[in-house]
């Protein structure tokens, strides 16, 4: 919900989103926020070192997923 360490940033998403969730009047209704990110998405550095447990005991499914797409 934004950048690690941008407390007030993560803040405003959390909050906006509260309110769509108040205010929505049906399900599936899309809500467009103000937010965007500061950097191009090709060149975010995001993800962590290591991979997620859940991924390295998927890892071969997912592989296996793709190459049957």
């Amino acid at each position: 919900m934004g950048q690690v360490g941008d407390r007030e940033g993560q803040r405003k998403v959390l909050l906006k989103t509260l309110e769509v969730l108040e205010k929505a009047k049906k399900p599936g209704e899309v809500w467009y926020l103000p937010f965007t990110w500061p950097e191009e998405p090709k060149n975010a550095d995001w993800q962590p070192p290591e991979m997620s447990p859940l991924i390295k005991f998927y890892l071969e499914e997912i592989r296996q997923a793709r190459k049957n797409q």
